[in-house]
C-alpha cells in the first residue's frame, strides 16, 4: 500500500536540499500523531487494530508517497492523490483498476458523487494485456522511488512500533463479524441454518423494503430462505402471513415444513383450497391485525379468485410469500397483484421471468419491486456443493414420416395465418385463437413422438440398476400410459405419478425415496417437489417453456446422502434436414437444442457438449446462434 502524506514548503526544501533526516522527523511526527488519533476513536479504533495485525504479519507492506517539487515551485499542499490497484496471481494473470472512486460515503452512496473507475484483465486481448503491463511498470516505479517529482519512503519504524502494539491477534474473527450478514434465528427440528447465499438473499429482501423476489435455482433452499422471512415477521412485525402455492402436493408440503419450522412460535394455520373450504367463514377475523401469529396457506387457484380476495383484511400488516411466483403473472393469477392488499412481499421462483410473456414478467417485477440479488444460479448451486454434480446424456430421436407430413402441413397453415394477420385480414381475436390452437397442434407432434417410448425402454435396459431412483417425464397422461405399458413388457416395474392417478400419491415418493426404482410422472413433479434420493431423470416432455427444464434438472440434482452425482438422460426430437425452407434450419430442432444447451453447459461430462454441436450440425442449425428464447404454458 503506497498512500500520502504532506509536508510544508520549509520541509520539502529540505528533503531537496539533502536534509533528509529533518524531513523524516516531520513525517514520523506527523504519523505517530495519525496512528494515535485512530486508536483513540471509539469507531476506527477496531478497524486499526486490524490493520495493524496484517501489517505485524507481513501480509500488508506500507509505504509514504511524497510529491515534491514542480515546474512551477514548491508541491505544498499537494498530495499524491492517484487511485491504483493491481492484483496478481501465481501464473501471472492481472487485474488492474484505475480511475477516481473513493471509498467514502460520498464516492460510494447513490446520492453521492459522480465517480467511476476503469478495469483492465490481462487475459481480454492485447489492449488489456497493454494497460496491465503500464499500470504494472507504473508502479513499480512508484515503489522504488523511480518516478519524477515524487519521493517514496519506508513507513517510519517508530509508527510503525506504535500500530503494530495494537495489532488485534484474533483479526480474522473481528472481520468476519464485521461481515457477516444478519442473522435470523430459525428453529429447526433438523438443526439447518442459513447458508451465505440464503443470509444475503434476506439481506437483500430487507434492504429493498421487505419487497422482492428471490432467483435461487431449485433445490438451493428458496423455502427454507422464505421460512426465515416469516419467523421474522411474526415475531418482529406482527405480521399476518398469507403463503400462496402452485398445487396440492407443494400444499402439503409446504403445511409440513412450516408446522414443523414455526412450532416454538405458537402459530395459529388456516388451510385455503386443496380440499379445504372452511377459510370463507374465517379469513376477514384471520388476516386482521391481533396479538395472535397466523398463517393462511392457499393454493393459487384460490387465492387469485375475487371472493378469497374480497375476504382478506387488506394492509400493511397483511404479508405475502408467493412459491413459484411466476405463476403470478398469468393472466388468470394476475389479480392477487395488488398493492392495495399487502404490504411486505417475497417471492420465489428459479426463473422468475416469464417466458414469451413481457407482460407478465412486468407485473411481477412492478408488484414484488424487482428481483433481488445476487441470484443464486444452478452453477453456482453446483459449485457450492449445494447441489450434486451431474452428467447430461442427449439422445436423439427422429419423427416418423407421418409425423412429419402432420407437421409440415400445420407449418403451412400457421405461416398463411399469420400472414393474414400481418395483412389485417384475420379476423381479429377468432383469428388470434385459431392461430393459437394451430401451434398447440404443431408442438403437441414434438412432444408425443412416438419414437420417445422405445427409447425409454432403451435408455432404461442400458442404464438401469436395482437401487437406483429413476424419474421418468412424460408430456401427458397418453404417453404416461404408453411408457408404463412399454416398461411392463420390458421387463421394468414402475409406478404412475400424476395429477389424476388413483391412490396416494405421496406414497409413491415415499416408495421411491425407501425402495428405490422408476417413477413414470407427468407435469406435477416440475415445481417444488422433494425426492432428493433420485439419482437418474429420463426427460420424455419437450418444452420450449425454459422453466421446466430448469426445474426437471433440478429434481435430480437435489443433495441425499451417498449421492455423489446425478445423471440425467434428455430425448432430443430432430425432423429430416428437409423440414426447413430455404436452407433455414428447424425450429422444432432449434427448440430442442437450445433447450439441451441449457443441460450440458454445466454438466460433468464434456463431451454432452460436443455431443449436441454433432447433432446440430447434421441438422443444418448454426451452433452459436441457437435461441434460449421460450414460450409459457397455455395454463399459465
Amino acid at each position: 500500500m503506497l498512500c500520502s502524506q504532506v509536508l510544508a514548503d520549509a520541509d520539502i526544501e529540505a528533503l531537496d536540499a539533502g536534509y533528509q533526516a529533518r524531513a523524516e522527523e516531520q513525517m514520523r511526527a506527523r504519523l505517530r500523531d495519525e496512528v494515535s488519533d485512530l486508536l483513540s476513536d471509539p469507531v476506527l479504533r477496531e478497524p486499526t487494530r486490524v490493520l495493524a495485525a496484517l501489517v505485524a504479519n507481513g501480509t500488508l507492506d506500507l509505504k509514504v508517497a511524497l510529491l515534491t517539487r514542480t515546474e512551477q515551485g514548491l508541491a505544498s499542499g499537494r498530495i499524491f492523490h492517484d487511485k491504483l490497484g493491481i492484483f496478481q496471481d501465481d501464473a501471472g494473470n492481472t487485474v488492474v483498476f484505475k480511475g477516481s472512486m473513493n471509498e467514502t460515503w460520498a464516492g460510494l452512496a447513490a446520492d453521492g458523487n459522480l465517480e467511476s473507475i476503469d478495469v483492465a484483465a490481462s487475459w481480454l486481448g492485447a489492449r488489456d494485456l497493454e494497460r496491465t503491463d503500464r499500470e504494472t511498470e507504473y508502479f513499480r516505479q512508484l515503489w522504488s522511488d523511480r518516478y519524477p517529482g515524487l519521493r517514496v519512503r519506508p513507513f517510519p519504524e517508530t509508527a510503525r512500533s506504535a500500530l503494530e502494539r495494537e495489532a488485534n491477534p484474533d483479526w480474522e474473527s473481528t472481520v468476519a463479524s464485521w461481515t457477516r450478514p444478519e442473522k435470523v434465528e430459525v428453529s429447526d427440528p433438523r438443526g439447518r441454518t442459513l447458508r451465505p447465499h440464503q443470509a444475503a438473499g434476506l439481506a437483500s429482501w430487507r434492504a429493498n423494503g421487505r419487497m422482492g423476489i428471490l432467483a435461487f435455482a431449485t433445490g438451493s433452499g428458496k423455502t427454507f430462505t422464505a421460512i426465515a422471512a416469516i419467523r421474522e415477521g411474526l415475531t418482529k412485525y406482527d405480521n399476518v402471513v398469507l403463503v400462496v402455492v402452485p398445487d396440492q402436493v407443494l400444499f402439503s408440503q409446504w403445511f409440513a415444513e412450516l408446522q414443523a419450522t414455526l412450532q416454538d412460535l405458537d402459530v395459529k394455520f388456516l388451510r385455503a383450497g386443496a380440499g379445504h373450504a372452511g377459510w370463507r367463514k374465517h379469513l376477514l377475523n384471520w388476516t386482521s391485525p391481533g396479538e395472535q401469529r397466523r398463517v393462511i396457506l392457499a393454493t393459487v387457484q384460490t387465492a387469485s379468485t375475487l371472493e378469497f380476495q374480497s375476504c382478506l383484511r387488506a394492509g400493511a400488516h397483511l404479508f405475502l410469500v408467493a412459491d413459484e411466483v411466476h405463476r403470478l403473472g398469468s393472466p388468470k393469477h394476475r389479480s392477487l397483484l395488488n398493492e392495495r392488499l399487502f404490504g411486505p412481499r417475497l417471492g420465489l421462483s428459479a426463473t422468475p421471468e416469464r417466458a414469451g410473456d413481457p407482460d407478465g414478467t412486468a407485473a411481477l417485477l412492478s408488484f414484488f419491486r424487482g428481483i433481488l440479488e445476487p441470484r443464486y444460479s444452478l452453477a453456482d448451486a453446483v459449485r457450492d456443493g449445494v447441489l450434486s454434480r451431474y452428467f447430461y446424456r442427449p439422445h436423439v430421436v427422429s419423427l416418423s414420416d407421418e409425423e412429419h407430413e402432420e407437421w409440415t402441413g400445420l407449418t403451412l397453415q400457421i405461416k398463411r395465418l399469420y400472414a393474414m394477420q400481418c395483412s389485417g385480414a384475420s379476423g381479429g381475436a377468432d383469428g388470434d385463437l385459431r392461430l393459437q390452437r394451430l401451434l398447440l397442434r404443431r408442438a403437441k407432434i414434438v412432444k408425443q413422438a412416438r419414437a420417445k417410448v422405445p427409447l425409454a425402454v432403451r435408455v432404461l435396459q442400458d442404464a438401469f440398476a436395482p437401487g437406483q431412483r429413476w424419474i421418468v417425464y412424460c408430456e401427458d397422461l397418453r404417453q404416461l400410459e404408453a411408457v408404463c405399458g412399454a416398461l411392463d413388457t420390458a421387463g421394468f416395474p414402475n409406478l404412475p405419478f400424476h395429477s389424476k392417478m388413483e391412490g396416494d400419491r405421496a406414497a409413491t415418493l415415499r416408495w421411491l425415496d425407501r425402495r428405490g426404482g422408476i417413477v413414470v410422472a407427468i407435469r406435477c413433479l416440475d415445481e417444488g417437489v422433494d425426492v432428493p434420493s433420485v439419482t437418474h431423470a429420463l426427460i420424455l416432455a419437450s418444452s420450449k417453456n425454459p422453466r421446466e427444464y430448469v426445474q426437471r434438472r433440478g429434481r435430480v440434482l437435489r443433495r441425499h446422502e451417498g449421492k455423489a452425482l446425478a445423471h440425467v438422460h434428455d430425448a432430443i426430437v430432430v425432423p429430416p434436414r428437409t423440414a426447413g425452407e430455404g436452407g433455414k434450419p428447424d425450429p422444432v430442432t432449434t427448440g430442442e437444442l437450445a433447450r439441451a444447451l441449457q443441460f450440458a453447459e454445466h454438466a460433468d461430462n464434456p463431451a454432452a457438449g460436443a455431443d449436441l454441436r454433432q447433432i446440430a450440425i447434421a441438422a443444418g442449425v448454426e451452433w452459436s446462434t441457437m435461441s434460449e428464447r421460450g414460450v409459457e404454458d397455455v395454463d399459465d
